[in-house]
């Protein structure tokens, strides 16, 4: 099985400053001969219509533009980035949180062989027969993040994979965009907490190819250097204050951590996101969040 590691000329050097490391992936298909036009799509599974739409008509102007489609397999918002690329004849990498074998989710064999058969591949850091276990989809989100020079989210709750791909992006200096949609909808209250966190609106094909990160001149060089972790709150508004204080080493979900606080749920919920985008707290599996290992308080 053919894989693509650091010794590869175009591997991004973003791999090696995600944490864990990329050290290698294993490939099925083609792979582009450069992620410099990377434009990463993601968003819920249970994306309206309407979404689903949006993203395939997206991903097919931009494929058109020549840019390189990346997203994760998954039904949803997934898919439809995927299946639009492959309508423009585009190049698009599918990047799983499982082996090849047997493919996951297990409808979307024939989208996968499309995909290879039409220039594009799969990527995984597993194994053939590791099942897609929770912690893994996480795992897997950072790849998308580091193979991409744009990420956009088009819809996406609170909380989501989506918005864990969007904060690894903005730790490696990656542009970070979102689709607004309505506010009365669940699945769009993370999309929109990503706008209200100062992440670039995408509302076309035409604003992410605005995108300096495109244009060939690389915003993502040299490491990040976070300064020492001593908890010192002070500099915090109150309610981000409270918030971290509440947080430890033990993942606690928003809920939890509005009826420790006595915020209301939504006020926690708006909070996190900003903090997640900061990089001061990191998502856990369960929806729930801690204090990041490496931040920058």
């Amino acid at each position: 099985m053919p894989t693509f590691s650091p010794a590869d000329p175009s591997f991004p050097e973003a791999c090696a400053r995600v944490t864990p490391p990329i050290d290698f992936l294993r490939v099925r298909g083609t792979l582009p001969g450069s992620f410099a036009r990377a434009v990463a799509l993601v968003g819920t599974r249970s994306a309206d219509e309407e979404a689903l739409g949006f993203t395939r008509r997206l991903a097919a102007e931009l494929a058109e533009a020549g840019c390189v489609i990346v997203s994760g397999g998954a039904r949803g918002i997934d898919a439809a980035a995927h299946r639009g690329a492959l309508d423009a004849g585009g190049v698009t990498v599918a990047v799983l949180a499982s082996g090849f074998a047997p493919p996951y989710p297990r409808g979307h064999g024939a989208l996968f062989d499309a995909i290879v058969e039409r220039g594009g591949a799969l990527v995984s850091e597993l194994p053939d027969g590791t099942p897609p276990l929770r912690g893994r989809f996480l795992a897997r989100n950072r790849v998308i993040a580091a193979l991409s020079r744009v990420v956009v989210v088009i819809q996406a709750p609170i909380p989501s994979g989506a918005l864990n791909t969007a904060a690894t992006a903005r730790k490696l200096k990656i542009p970070v965009m979102s689709v607004p949609s309505a506010p009365w909808d669940v699945r769009s209250s993370g999309t929109l907490a990503l706008i209200a966190g100062g992440a670039l609106v995408c509302t076309s094909a035409r604003d992410v190819l605005s995108v300096p990160a495109l244009s060939g001149r690389d915003v993502t060089d040299g490491p990040t250097t976070p300064s020492e972790n001593i908890c010192d709150f002070s500099g915090f508004d109150p309610v981000a204050r409270q918030i971290l204080q509440d947080l430890g080493s033990r993942p606690r979900h928003p809920d939890e951590i509005a009826d420790r606080t006595g915020l209301s749920a939504r006020e926690v919920q708006q909070v996190v996101i900003r903090l997640l985008l900061e990089g001061l707290v990191e998502a856990r599996p369960g929806g729930r969040f801690r204090l990041s290992r490496s931040p920058s308080y």
